[in-house]
């Protein structure tokens, strides 16, 4: 719409009921002065050709309503005061007050918030050199201006402690990075929640956890639980990433608390994920992953490479998830958190990570029947060299993945055979924390 507006032809909006908040918000963020937009009773997902022809007909006196008449201006995004004042008896009720506060305004994730006091805010930016009205990025969805300080502001709510600073900052920088795909992960339908994973010295000086139940709670996770969590502040209070406005999520997920945790280098037998990224062992590094949904990968009888491997490619071949993005040409890739015992057997039986790669590309494959009738692919959208498969058998078997590289490896967890699978909605993203 921004497009067509820009060259002067007039757009408006075919919304679904309980997604104009969502419009909205975002033609305000992409900069749209006026929005003209026709309101549809329902979605227009999991309906027949048919239903959908119909549905519009029946709509098609909103659409020309929208194209004719005066656009109405966006609401403007609400102002922020500097300071908040709350004049009650103690610090204590000062606290509670300040939480419903906080959380009538939508600027809280249902956790108890530190109060971020302006005494609290300059200690926290004594974790980086950089001045707080510094501008780090401008943030998607919502396009707020991440400077140092409103990021110093949530880590403060979010618990962390000023040395976690430039961890936040990096992976803020990291987000912006298209391959990131930061709109797909606020905006979606879907439960996406960005999964940070910390590689180098910097992991050990912080006490980020990477062995048992680093992305569970506890003390050995506090790290991990508070720069996971300033994230979601962040995205929720600098990128307006607030459900029902620019997060249209259906069912949500625990993941969209917190998701953070380190590489365990220490027991993986390959080279730690960022050295692959190109960097040396003795740098620091964050990688932003858009994750969509985080599934056990159980094997506690394999001692082989093969067999190991062929439970993750069963997990990986799961329907339900985007595993046919890449054949409208979408790099939306997967990533493997492999616990020390699975990655011990498979090492032992001199398999690589580019070994494990093939062959997950090899035989991590589903039926072409799923993705036919369950995904919103067409043979329009179809990359050409696989336009093929609209006349193959419904049981034809369809790589997960465009190849082999687009699968990602990290070493993590305790001593028991229980790996992960991450779906994505994107490329995960690695770059330098810098002090």
């Amino acid at each position: 719409m921004v497009f067509f507006e820009r060259n002067g032809i007039p757009t408006v909006a075919l919304v679904a009921n309980g997604f104009q908040s969502e419009f909205r918000a975002a033609a305000r963020g992409a900069g749209l002065k006026q929005v003209a937009l026709a309101i549809v009773p329902t979605p227009l997902t999991n309906l027949s050709p048919e239903g959908v022809r119909v549905t519009v007909a029946a709509n098609l006196s909103s659409i020309i309503d929208g194209l004719t008449r005066e656009p109405e201006a966006p609401p403007e995004a609400m102002a922020t005061a500097k300071t908040f004042t709350f004049p009650v008896a103690s610090s204590y009720d000062a606290f509670e007050e300040m939480n419903r506060f906080f959380l009538r305004n939508g600027w809280g994730d249902g956790f108890p918030l530190i109060p971020p006091t302006p005494e609290k805010v300059d200690r926290m930016l004594t974790g980086v050199s950089r001045s707080g009205k510094d501008i780090v990025t401008i943030l998607e969805p919502g396009l707020g201006e991440a400077t140092v300080e409103k990021i110093a502001i949530n880590a403060v709510m979010a618990g962390c402690l000023p040395e976690h600073m430039p961890v936040l900052i990096a992976a803020v920088e990291a987000m912006m990075e298209p391959r990131f795909n930061i709109r797909s992960l606020a905006c979606s339908t879907g439960p996406h929640a960005p999964f940070l994973m910390i590689n180098g010295p910097i992991a050990k000086e912080l006490n980020v956890n990477s062995g048992r139940g680093a992305l569970g709670p506890g003390v050995q996770s506090l790290a991990n639980i508070v720069i996971g969590r300033a994230i979601r502040l962040i995205m929720m209070n600098v990128g307006h990433t607030y459900l029902g406005e620019l997060d249209m999520d259906t069912i949500g997920s625990p993941n969209k608390f917190s998701m953070c945790l380190a590489e365990n280098e220490e027991q993986s037998p390959w080279a730690p994920y960022h050295v692959e990224q190109g960097f040396s062992k003795e740098t620091s590094t964050v990688t932003v992953f858009a994750s969509e949904s985080f599934i056990e990968v159980t094997n506690l009888r394999s001692y082989t490479p093969e067999h190991v491997l062929e439970t993750f490619a069963g997990t990986g071949a799961s329907p339900g998830a985007h595993i046919y993005e890449w054949l409208r040409d979408r790099a939306w890739q997967p990533f493997m958190l492999i616990a020390p015992e699975h990655a011990k057997i498979i090492a032992d039986g001199g398999w690589s990570k580019k070994d494990i790669k093939e062959y997950m590309y090899h035989n991590a494959r589903v039926e072409w029947r799923y993705i036919k009738h369950g995904s919103s692919l067409t043979r329009e959208l179809t990359v050409p060299a696989w336009k093929w498969l609209y006349d193959a058998p419904d049981n034809t078997l369809v790589p997960i993945v465009a190849e082999p590289d687009w699968f990602h490896i990290g070493v993590v967890g305790g001593p028991v055979g229980k790996s992960a699978y991450l779906t994505g909605v994107g490329a995960p993203v690695t770059v330098e924390i810098k002090k």
